[in-house]
Parts: C-alpha cells; structure tokens; sequence
C-alpha cells in the first residue's frame, strides 16, 4: 500500500530506461578505469571523505564494477546486469524498480555515514537484484560459456546466499553492516511474499500429518 501511495504522487520521478542506465555508467567507468584507475578512488563509498564533503560518492559508488575482472567476462556480465535489471522493471515498473535500486542505495550510503569506518562495497547491492531475479523468475535458463547447458536462475540464487550468508559470518564488521543495508531493499519487496509461503508450507504439512495420522 505504501508503495500504490508513493507512485501515485511521485511516479514522474525516475530515470528513464534506467536498466541500461546502470549498464552503461558500470561500462563507462570500467573503460575510465583502464586509463585512469587512481580517479576511480574518488568514485567510491569512503566513509570518511563522504563526511568531510566528497558527496557525489553517495552516487558514483553504484557504479564502481570489479576492476578486475577480464574484459570479456565484464561484457558478459553487463549484459547480465541489464537482463536482470530490466527483468525486475517489466516485473515492477518503472517506478517500483527505481525505488527497489534506491532503497538499497540509501541505506548502505547512510550506513557509511551513521556506521562504517572503512569503504563500503557495491556488490551485494547487485547480488540484491540477482536474488530478486532468481525469486521472481527461478525457471529462467542462463547459458553460461563455455557450459553446453543452461543453468536455471533459482541456482545461481542458492549460489548467491550460501555466498551472503558466508560473508556475513566470516566478513568483518563492515562486511556485515554492507550486506544487511544492501539486502533492505530485498527484505522491504519479498519478506509478506516470503512470509505468506511459509506459513503455507506450514499449514500443508501440518494437514499431511493429520490426514496420515
């Protein structure tokens, strides 16, 4: 409901084809990375520079990517991203996608500012949109080079929290406050839908026992 509220009075306020917005900006500072990797280190989450002022790091942090990662995986993995992105809009809309992307966004920026001592990660932010792709579309097929098969997206998201959930225990304390901030916006979008499947597992396996017994 708060939601239907929300977009009725700020539906104009979005980026549009924001999927490929993120691609691109991911893309662009990898390319800018290449000939100047000592600028992207005033592109990232620093919790101390953000404090004293640096505050477009509040935004370039989104779209910082793994440096390095090979070229040619990289473009495999944009075109990954995209997919995903742009999955989770036609799913949504527009405007629900751009709160979900923001959400998560917010509250790992102000976990910087209110928490962390040390630089903060874009990556679980980004394994937030593959567990909502896996959750709403767990039957998709993904062909993987040099893989002759596909491998549904639901797996890649079991990958995805066993990943999390060992981070969470073995990261550092900046390790976790990243991952609980990133996975708000998550939590915010799937936790009724959640809820309401298991509590109904719960009810049929409660009334398998009865009728066996």
């Amino acid at each position: 409901k708060w939601l239907d509220s929300l977009e009725r009075r700020f539906q104009g306020l979005t980026i549009p084809q924001f999927p490929l917005f993120i691609a691109t900006a991911n893309g662009l500072i990898y390319l800018m990375a290449q000939f100047q990797p000592v600028f992207v280190n005033r592109l990232t989450l620093d919790p101390f520079a953000l404090r004293t002022g640096e505050w477009w790091r509040a935004v370039t942090f989104l779209f910082v990517p793994r440096l390095d990662m090979n070229p040619i995986f990289f473009v495999f993995w944009l075109l990954f991203l995209y997919q995903m992105a742009q999955a989770l809009e036609n799913a949504w809309g527009e405007f629900r996608f751009f709160v979900f992307y923001l959400s998560g966004a917010a509250a790992t920026v102000l976990a910087a500012v209110l928490i962390a001592q040390e630089p903060l990660w874009n990556g679980f932010l980004y394994a937030s949109l593959l567990l909502s792709y896996a959750t709403l579309y767990p039957d998709v097929e993904l062909l993987i080079f040099p893989l002759p098969f596909g491998i549904k997206i639901k797996y890649l998201g079991w990958i995805a929290w066993l990943w999390v959930g060992f981070m969470f225990v073995a990261g550092s304390f900046a390790v976790r406050v990243t991952i609980g901030a990133s996975l708000l916006n998550y939590a915010v979008f799937f936790a009724a839908d959640i809820g309401k499947s298991i509590r109904l597992r719960l009810e049929v396996y409660r009334n398998r026992r009865k009728f066996r017994g």
